[in-house]
């Protein structure tokens, strides 16, 4: 079921409408919305806490393989090339799953604050919709500014991802020059792009209702609608091949 307006969201999750200014905080609301608003808050603080575990994790695997790729160059004796190299292809999975887990848990988090958004007007009010006027922020200035962490976060792991191309190749270098150059020009387009991506904040926009809710089936329709399916593929089947031999016999 897919969910584009208010209306079917509030028809989905029971709630009987906006509120009036003076009316009860929890008017609006019926019990299970009134629920679902508690499990959406709560749900959100938990993927916020889980975010920040998984950096934790993934910073100290990337710690650990840069530690051992400079053990590797550093170690004399032996032909560092094979090892690094094969450092630096870990370095470059674990720190590509980081980013995308960072991608992953930005999702999860926004899921749940749009159902916030949703619910929130009969509980509380406009609370998580409203934010502070960024134009009190100036960006030349040592105060707050609407950058967002998690976009931080999701840049930085893909500096760290990108590093860690370059580290590979350098395994097996074309040239002297060409670690030093990629590696400065790679450094230059990160901190532009954090600067320029990592911008957060609402600013007034609107927020889009759009949810795809899905459909508990018992498991004897699933299996009757598998088999269903199954039959029309084998008839069809049938008839395509039926056809192809009549054209045959025809020739």
């Amino acid at each position: 079921m897919h969910i584009q307006t208010h209306e079917e969201y509030k028809a989905a999750f029971e709630v009987s409408g906006d509120p009036h200014p003076n009316a009860q905080a929890d008017a609006a609301l019926t019990p299970s919305a009134h629920r679902a608003l508690q499990c959406a808050l709560d749900v959100r603080k938990f993927e916020i806490e889980l975010y920040w575990k998984r950096a934790a994790y993934f910073w100290t695997l990337n710690a650990a393989a840069l530690a051992g790729y400079a053990l590797i160059l550093t170690k004399a004796g032996r032909d560092p090339q094979p090892l690094a190299f094969t450092v630096s292809c870990v370095g470059v999975v674990v720190s590509t799953g980081w980013y995308l887990v960072n991608r992953g848990s930005k999702y999860w988090q926004e899921n749940w604050e749009r159902h916030v958004d949703c619910l929130e007007d009969g509980a509380m009010g406009p609370l998580y919709k409203t934010t502070i006027a960024e134009e009190r922020f100036p960006f030349w200035s040592l105060g707050g500014y609407p950058y967002s962490v998690s976009k931080v976060n999701q840049l930085v792991s893909m500096f760290v991802s990108l590093l860690w191309v370059v580290l590979a190749i350098s395994a097996f270098p074309l040239s002297a020059l060409v670690f030093p150059l990629t590696v400065a020009f790679l450094t230059i387009l990160s901190v532009v792009a954090l600067f320029k991506y990592a911008r957060g904040g609402s600013r007034g926009r609107a927020r889009v209702v759009d949810f795809h809710r899905s459909d508990l089936v018992d498991a004897t329709s699933a299996a009757s609608g598998g088999l269903r399916r199954g039959v029309k593929g084998t008839a069809a089947s049938q008839e395509h091949g039926g056809g192809g031999g009549g054209k045959g016999s025809g020739a």
